[in-house]
C-alpha cells in the first residue's frame, strides 16, 4: 500500500514539474502619457468599455502640428501610433490611438489636448519648476495671521488636505495700464492683493499681500515676462521693474485651477469702520435692501443687530473691556452698489432714537432686550423689515416695521402686527424675504430642530399691495396661520439659514451650527425654481477658516445680497463673528478687538451653485 502512495506521489510531482505557458495578455492599456515639454500637471485618464480617454493640459505656444509623446502601454501591447512619434492636433485637438494586447485584442484611446491661456481674469496656482512648492501667503492660521495686510508670500509645500487651500490659490486680473500688460495678483484666503514693499526688491521681506492700494498702486502691479520654458514667468513687479523677493524660485509655472469661492476684502474692509464719527462701527447681522425710489434709487440700505457706536473706539481702533453695545439695532445707507468706501455710508436713524437711543431704529418692546431686524424689501417708498424681538437669545415675538424713506437719513418708522406671524416664534421669519414677479413678496422662516443643528425651512407670502395679510404654505396649499413641523417644511437646512433670488432661482444658504465653536464649519448653497421648492442637493461652497485667539471663532447671521454684481459672475454672501470663543471671553490683551463682531465677505462663483 505504501508502494502504491509513493508511486501517485511521483506522478503528482512529475506533472507538476512540467512547463505552464501563460496565454497571451488581453490587457490594452495606455500606462502613461507624457510630453517632453509644455505639458501641465499629470494627464488624467478615464477607462470605459466604449471607449477610453485621456485628458491632457498643454501650455499655449506649444507646437501643436509637431506633439511627441512618451507613450507607456500594457506589457506585451503595442500602441499605433508608437510612442515618440510625433502627431498633429492643431485642427481639433483630439487624437485617436490604437492599443493592440499580445492576445490581438484592440483598443481605441482618444486623447484630448487642452491649451492653456492666461486670460483676463482666472484662478491659478502659481508653483515652483518642479511644481512642488507653491506660492503661498505666510502666517499662522490659528492667529487670523494669513488675512493681514503685510503677511509675507513664500513657498510652501501642498497644504494638508485633498484640496489646495486657498492661501495657495490666486486669482490673475488683468489690468488697464499703460506701458505694458500688467495683472493684480489676489489671493482667494485673503482677497488681498500680491505686493512689493519697502525700497529693496531683494529684500526677504519685499513680498506680501496688502489691500489695494489708491497711492503707488504700482506696488500691486505684475508683468508676466516668459521664460524660455512654456509656462514658466518672471513675476516683474511694476514700481521695481524687477522680480521681487528673495526665494529661490523666480521661475514660476501658472496654471490654472477650478473656480472657488474667495474672500472679498473690498466688502471685509467696508464693515471696518474705524472714525469715531461713523456711528455703527461694529455689529453683528449684515443684510441688505438694494432701493430704487426716487432720490434713493441705487443706494443700498444695510442693517444690523446690537452695534458698538464709534465714540467707544479707542486710539488702537479697541473697545476698552467692559463696554457694552451702544444700541440694539442700527441701519446704514449705502450711496451707491460700487461704493466701498465705508467712510461715505452713514448711519439712517428716526426721530429722536429707538427707546431714546440716537442711531436704534427699532425699539426694544417692554420687558424684551433685544429688538433684532433682519430681512427686507422695499415697495414704493415704504422698506419692510422683518423684527425678531425677545430677551437673552429667546424669541418671544416678531413684528414687521415699515421704515417711510425720504432724501435724507432721518426716516419715519411704525412697527405693525401681522396676524398670523405677531406673537408667534415657532417659525421665525427671518431668513430672506424676496419681492417677486407674481405680485406676492414670499418671506423665508426657519424652525429649529436637532438642539439648532439643523432647521427646517418654512415660507409665508403677502401680497406686494396689502403687506399686513400674510398667508403660510403648510405643505400643500397657503393657510391663515402658520404650521410647523416637518409636513409643511419646504427645505431642510443645518445651523441657520439664508434665501435670496437671482437669475430665476430661489438660492438658499444654510451654515454648520457656529455658536458651539464645533470643527465642523461648512457653508452649503442649493437653489430652487419656485419659492416652495424642491430644492437641489447642497453643494459645499466654503469652509470658515477664522479663529478667536486659537480658538474657533464663534459665526452666525448669514446673508445673501444678490444685487452687488461685480461683472464677474460671482455671488456676494456674508457671515459675522462673534466677540468670543468657547472658553475664552471677550475681553482679551486688555481690549475688545472689534474684528471679531463685523461682517465678512465672500464671492461664489454662479458655476459651483448651477447659476
Amino acid at each position: 500500500m505504501n508502494k502504491i502512495f509513493l508511486l501517485l506521489a511521483i506522478l503528482v510531482l512529475t506533472s507538476c514539474s512540467k512547463e505552464y505557458k501563460m496565454p497571451p495578455s488581453p490587457e490594452r492599456l495606455i500606462k502613461s502619457f507624457t510630453l517632453a515639454n509644455g505639458q501641465y500637471g499629470s494627464s488624467q485618464v478615464t477607462i470605459q468599455e466604449s471607449g477610453s480617454t485621456i485628458k491632457i493640459q498643454v501650455f499655449e505656444g506649444l507646437n501643436l502640428k509637431a506633439v511627441v509623446p512618451h507613450i507607456v502601454v500594457s506589457d506585451g501591447a503595442v500602441v499605433s501610433p508608437a510612442s515618440e512619434q510625433p502627431i498633429d492636433v492643431s485642427q481639433n485637438h483630439q487624437y485617436t490611438y490604437t492599443v493592440t494586447s499580445a492576445s490581438g485584442l484592440t483598443m481605441e484611446w482618444k486623447v484630448e489636448f487642452e491649451v492653456l491661456s492666461i486670460g483676463a481674469y482666472g484662478t491659478y496656482l502659481i508653483t515652483d519648476e518642479q511644481q512642488t512648492q507653491y506660492l503661498s501667503v505666510l502666517g499662522d492660521t490659528l492667529y487670523n495671521k494669513k488675512y493681514d495686510d503685510g503677511a509675507l508670500i513664500g513657498a510652501l509645500p501642498k497644504g494638508l488636505g485633498a484640496q489646495v487651500p486657498r492661501y495657495q490659490k490666486w486669482h490673475l486680473i488683468k489690468q488697464d495700464v499703460a506701458g505694458g500688460v500688467y495683472y493684480h495678483i489676489r489671493n482667494l484666503h485673503s482677497g488681498k492683493l500680491l505686493t512689493a514693499v519697502g525700497s529693496k526688491p531683494e529684500a526677504d521681506d519685499a513680498l506680501v499681500q496688502w489691500s489695494a492700494l489708491d497711492d503707488e498702486a504700482d506696488r500691486q502691479l505684475w508683468k508676466l515676462e516668459e521664460a524660455s520654458e512654456l509656462g514658466h514667468y518672471t513675476l516683474v513687479n511694476k514700481h521695481f521693474s524687477v522680480a521681487v523677493g528673495n526665494m529661490a524660485a523666480q521661475h514660476w509655472v501658472i496654471g490654472p485651477t477650478s473656480s472657488d469661492t474667495y474672500r472679498d476684502d473690498a466688502v471685509v474692509q467696508f464693515f471696518n469702520r474705524n472714525d469715531p464719527g461713523q456711528g455703527s462701527v461694529a455689529f453683528d447681522q449684515g443684510n441688505s435692501i438694494p432701493l430704487s425710489w426716487g432720490p434713493n434709487n441705487g443706494k443700498v440700505l444695510w442693517l444690523t443687530q446690537d452695534a458698538w457706536d464709534g465714540t467707544s473706539l479707542r486710539e488702537n481702533n479697541k473697545f476698552p473691556c467692559g463696554y457694552f453695545f451702544s444700541y440694539g439695532n442700527s441701519m446704514l445707507l449705502q450711496p451707491t452698489l460700487n461704493d466701498w468706501n465705508n467712510l461715505h455710508t452713514p448711519n439712517v436713524t428716526v426721530p429722536n432714537g429707538a427707546n431714546g437711543r440716537p442711531r436704534q431704529v427699532c425699539t426694544i418692546q417692554p420687558n424684551h432686550t433685544f429688538a433684532w431686524p433682519g430681512v427686507g424689501v422695499e415697495i414704493g417708498n415704504k422698506v419692510y423689515i422683518h423684527c425678531g424681538e425677545g430677551s437673552g437669545l429667546s424669541a418671544a415675538d416678531q413684528s414687521l416695521y415699515v421704515f417711510t424713506e425720504n432724501a435724507g437719513t432721518v426716516w419715519e418708522a411704525e412697527r405693525t402686527t401681522p396676524a398670523g406671524l405677531s406673537g408667534y416664534t415657532d417659525i421665525l421669519y427671518s431668513s430672506g424675504m424676496v419681492k417677486a414677479a407674481d405680485g406676492y413678496v414670499y418671506a423665508f422662516g426657519s424652525e429649529a430642530v436637532g438642539f439648532g443643528y439643523e432647521t427646517y425651512l418654512h415660507v409665508a407670502r403677502f401680497r406686494q399691495d396689502d403687506p399686513q395679510q400674510w398667508s403660510f404654505f403648510d405643505g400643500s396649499s397657503w393657510s391663515s396661520n402658520p404650521v410647523k413641523g416637518a409636513t409643511s417644511k419646504i427645505a431642510d437646512g443645518l445651523g441657520t439659514l439664508a434665501i435670496s433670488y437671482l437669475k430665476g432661482k430661489y438660492i438658499l444658504l444654510t451654515m454648520d451650527q457656529g455658536f458651539n465653536c464645533d470643527a465642523k464649519r461648512n457653508i452649503y448653497m442649493a437653489t430652487a425654481d419656485s419659492p416652495t421648492g424642491p430644492f437641489t442637493e447642497r453643494k459645499l461652497v466654503y469652509t470658515i477658516n477664522e479663529y478667536f485667539y486659537g480658538q474657533y471663532a464663534r459665526y452666525y447671521t448669514p446673508a445673501i445680497h444678490p444685487q452687488f454684481d461685480n461683472g464677474r459672475n460671482e455671488l456676494l454672501i456674508t457671515y459675522c463673528l462673534n466677540y468670543s470663543a468657547c472658553g475664552l471671553g471677550e475681553c482679551q490683551e486688555g481690549v475688545i478687538d472689534p474684528y471679531y463682531y463685523r461682517v465678512k465677505g465672500l464671492r461664489v462663483p454662479y458655476e459651483l451653485i448651477g447659476l
